[in-house]
């Protein structure tokens, strides 16, 4: 009776988790000094938001479970040529 309902809350709350966390993200790089945002590996990332990423020059590295590693974002020089 309830199944469906379930289901659509629990992806919508996954939805609007990735949401929040990309959301971060662009806080973060927004303010960043350093060109490098290290995220916990439990974050998560639409693959539409990390190709985003990567168009405009952001490497993006995943995270590594072998290694505990979390995310990575190493960003453009703020001083580039253009």
């Amino acid at each position: 009776m309830y199944e469906e309902d379930i289901e659509h809350a629990l992806r919508a709350r996954k939805y609007n988790a990735i949401r929040a966390d990309e959301r971060e993200l662009i806080n973060a790089i927004t303010y960043d000094t350093d060109g490098i945002i290290k995220r916990h590996p439990c974050f998560g990332y639409s693959e539409e938001f990390i190709g985003e990423l990567q168009e405009h020059d952001i490497n993006v590295c995943e995270p590594d479970e072998e290694n505990d590693d979390g995310w990575t974002f190493t960003l453009p020089s703020m001083y580039r040529e253009e």
